[in-house]
């Protein structure tokens, strides 16, 4: 494997408090893709976002205001704000498609899926406010080189973890790939929750 400091849909970190059978994961540890259903409710309340904006807009340069620059600043502020709405959804579209077709391939793989022990040779942690932590990525050190993944909260109401559950520099993990696979398809690394006792050892 070739170094990357690029991640994947598909390239996933599985956090475990004791080591699993060494047998790679069935299916790709990935969330699951967006329902229609969530799309068709987004999409509308995006263009109930623009008509409002845009109805907005129109009653700022019809009032009376300061100055033209005062109709103008909030007409940029309005459609910045609803191309943003728009840009993310775009952007959760097509994590969802990358993520549909990572676990399609990791599924098409069955038996071609190999094992690589590895160590952590750096990590980068995404937190909120109150310090808890959102996501991060581990850069792990192999025989075969270098692989990158992420591990996310599986849904919004999912337990927040706590920094200390982040394996740090020098913890040991499992690396599970796709044998002859590019840079960028899918893998899955299982590391150990290192507040767990032995956590960061075999």
């Amino acid at each position: 494997m070739a170094a990357s400091t690029s991640v994947s849909a598909g390239q996933v970190v599985v956090l475990v408090q004791h080591w699993p059978d060494p047998v790679p994961p069935a299916e790709l540890p990935v969330r699951g893709p967006l329902r229609t259903t969530s799309r068709v409710v987004l999409v509308a309340l995006l263009v109930l976002a623009a008509a409002v904006a845009t109805g907005a807009i129109v009653a700022l340069w019809m009032a009376e205001t300061p100055g033209w620059w005062f109709p103008l600043l909030f007409t940029v502020v309005f459609i910045a704000l609803v191309v943003a709405l728009w840009i993310g959804f775009v952007g959760a579209v097509v994590q969802s498609s990358e993520r549909v077709r990572a676990r399609a391939r990791w599924a098409d793989a069955a038996g071609r899926v190999e094992r690589l022990d590895g160590v952590v040779s750096a990590r980068t942690v995404s937190t909120i406010e109150d310090g808890g932590v959102d996501s991060f990525i581990l850069v792990v050190d192999t025989a075969e080189g270098t692989v990158c993944a992420r591990w996310e909260r599986p849904t919004a109401r999912s337990r927040m973890l706590l920094q200390t559950e982040v394996p740090g520099v020098g913890a040991r993990a499992r690396v599970w790939r796709i044998r002859e696979a590019d840079d960028d398809g899918p893998v899955v690394v299982e590391v150990r929750d290192p507040s767990v006792e032995g956590g960061g050892t075999a």
